[in-house]
């Protein structure tokens, strides 16, 4: 080799890495660092490789640096057959440029009602691969193509690759999400562990997978910690700035999550690309957000969110509080949440427990515009501790068939359905 690996935390093993990468072995398997590997640009894996840590090899993301860890080398010819194992990626957040959603270039920016607050963009922010300006993102929606290369504070960056491997990882400290994907086919996230300290400048945007358009044929099982915005979100449509593709997602299987105040297990965001063969299954945990998020989210887009073919069994969840120092000033929403112009096809939730010790909102709650076809609730109790009653199915929207059955209060006040809006059939 040219470069010399060291692993001793001190010096720069970017370029070490990048050439065993370059290699083109199919194998890239890093031996133990005396300390941990230090790395200050973007690792590119390229197709037929796999990258191996051990367990609890530690590689960091050196101050300053400002870009993802690690991303595959192809996003716009695509990619095959990538694979990465083990290690602790640590993006090292407070060392890095603020979320780039929480910071503003516009000195007159009061914070609306219900948003997030914002500080002034630093004077050695990065400045925007498109305009050449230092700004956030959140006010640019809508005014700039996607760049893959503005700054946006994940660990890892995969766009289009077909055969797509990620286990036995720590994500560690993102400035946003753990992991950012787009045109994403066959791929299996397994035995992964969010270790996420409270963000730069507050535990906000923390997504943990974050999965754009395009995505599908998908296994995701065995998902530990807590993250502070979705632990998992399936986004067909997203900011513009935010997503190298909108279209559909589909054939995504999710089985076991383990979390404890945590923002949200899933949410799904469509406003006209269908979400669809969604199989959500042994969650246990507490959420502070929402639990389960159907949502349009962006009030201008005039077409309505698309989901069919939901299924979600054995939830074991509960409300949490959100943290003091977030910024996010959202309501607190039901586990399970339909906001905004949304179509639902079929949603079968199956061995719903809820033990609530915390805030009394609805285990379910459907809002006005929002349309389902079939939903059948079957063996679903709540264990209310507070001294409101609870509500099971709060609908304001409009349900087509609508089956409850074995449906209890296991404790306290409970309310099965609540219904100011439309059902044709139960």
């Amino acid at each position: 080799m040219v470069h010399k690996l060291y692993g001793d935390g001190i010096h720069d093993d970017t370029f070490a890495i990048q050439e065993m990468l370059d290699s083109g072995n199919v194998l890239i398997e890093l031996p133990v660092p005396e300390r941990h590997y230090l790395i200050s640009k973007t690792l590119k894996i390229h197709s037929y490789q796999e990258l191996v840590l051990s367990r609890w090899s530690e590689i960091r993301l050196a101050p300053g640096s400002n870009c993802p860890m690690l991303a595959n080398s192809s996003p716009d010819k695509g990619s095959k057959c990538i694979a990465i194992r083990g290690g602790i990626w640590n993006f090292d957040n407070v060392n890095q440029a603020p979320n780039p959603q929480m910071v503003t270039d516009d000195p007159e920016w009061k914070v609306p009602q219900g948003k997030f607050r914002k500080m002034p963009v630093p004077d050695d922010y990065p400045v925007d691969p498109v305009d050449g300006t230092r700004h956030g993102v959140v006010g640019k929606f809508g005014e700039m193509a996607y760049h893959p290369d503005r700054y946006w504070g994940n660990i890892f960056q995969f766009t289009n690759i077909d055969r797509f491997e990620m286990s036995d990882t720590v994500m560690k400290n993102p400035v946003s999400y753990a992991v950012k994907c787009a045109k994403l086919t066959n791929f299996a996230f397994s035995h992964i562990t969010f270790d996420f300290n409270e963000g730069n400048p507050s535990p906000d945007n923390m997504d943990g997978l974050h999965f754009d358009g395009f995505c599908r044929n998908g296994r995701i099982t065995d998902l530990k910690g807590t993250c502070y915005d979705d632990l998992i979100a399936l986004n067909a449509e997203d900011g513009i700035v935010d997503s190298p593709g909108f279209g559909p997602i589909e054939n995504i299987e999710i089985d076991g999550i383990f979390s404890d105040n945590c923002h949200s297990i899933i949410r799904m965001l469509s406003y006209g690309s269908r979400i669809s063969n969604i199989s959500i299954r042994n969650v246990y945990g507490s959420f502070y957000r929402y639990g389960i998020g159907f949502t349009h989210y962006f009030p201008e887009q005039p077409q309505r969110g698309s989901f069919d073919n939901i299924v979600v069994e054995n939830l074991f969840i509960s409300k949490a509080l959100p943290p003091e120092s977030d910024w996010n000033g959202a309501p607190d929403w039901a586990l399970i949440w339909c906001e905004g112009r949304g179509t639902l096809g079929s949603l079968r939730i199956n061995s719903f427990h809820r033990i609530e010790k915390t805030i009394a909102v609805p285990s379910m709650d459907i809002e006005k515009d929002f349309i389902i076809d079939t939903l059948s609730i079957s063996d679903a109790s709540i264990e209310n501790h507070l001294a409101e009653p609870i509500v099971m199915l709060r609908n304001a929207g409009s349900i087509k068939n609508l089956n409850l059955e074995k449906c209890r209060a296991a404790k306290g006040e409970v309310i099965n359905l609540e219904n100011n809006g439309n059902i044709t059939s139960k």
